[in-house]
């Protein structure tokens, strides 16, 4: 009775095992995808500068692409607020109040 026990036990095992590495197989390929679009996106939008006026504090970007690129602002401890900018463009973008924490860079995201 042990031997078939443990012999069941061995079969459920390798087959979860099985299933488990099927599953990461079909969710690596659309990862690779997303990783390729962030790749494309990543060359777009450049952080120029970051600077406070008066009240507010702004992050200064610029598109290098023909077309609209999408980013977001990184903020510690916050929701990064998200933008979009035109194409070939440089532009100010206010992202906070004074209180807020400085940005710590720019992520491309997708539009």
């Amino acid at each position: 009775m042990r031997k078939f026990v443990s012999g069941i036990a061995a079969m459920v095992a390798l087959s979860g095992s099985l299933g488990v590495l099927g599953a990461t197989q079909a969710v690596a390929q659309p990862q690779a995808a997303e990783a390729a679009q962030a790749v494309q996106a990543a060359d777009c939008v450049k952080l120029v500068d970051t600077y406070t006026k008066r009240f507010n504090r702004y992050v200064k970007v610029k598109n290098t692409c023909a077309r609209t690129a999408c980013f977001s602002v990184t903020v510690a401890a916050r929701r990064d607020p998200e933008f979009s900018i035109g194409r070939n463009k440089t532009q100010s973008f206010a992202y906070g109040g004074v209180l807020w924490t400085e940005a710590s860079g720019v992520k491309n995201i997708d539009c």
